[in-house]
């Protein structure tokens, strides 16, 4: 889902084509792992990318003050 999220606002940006490139070798890794705590890593960095993904759009700082 969160592939999807970053394609459907991938331009030519690099910080965009980076941002998809990274997530999607982590969803890759967090697919081929069975350690929990390998999974728990793969998964915190996921939350990351998405993360990013809000920063990139604007989303990120703009709460309530």
């Amino acid at each position: 889902m969160l592939d999807r999220k970053i394609r459907a606002r991938v331009r030519d940006e690099f910080a965009w084509r980076r941002l998809l490139h990274g997530a999607a070798t982590a969803r890759r890794r967090h697919r081929q792992v069975r350690d929990n705590a390998d999974m728990g890593f793969y998964h915190g960095l996921l939350t990351g990318y998405a993360v990013a993904l809000k920063a990139l759009e604007g989303k990120v700082g703009q709460g309530r003050r």
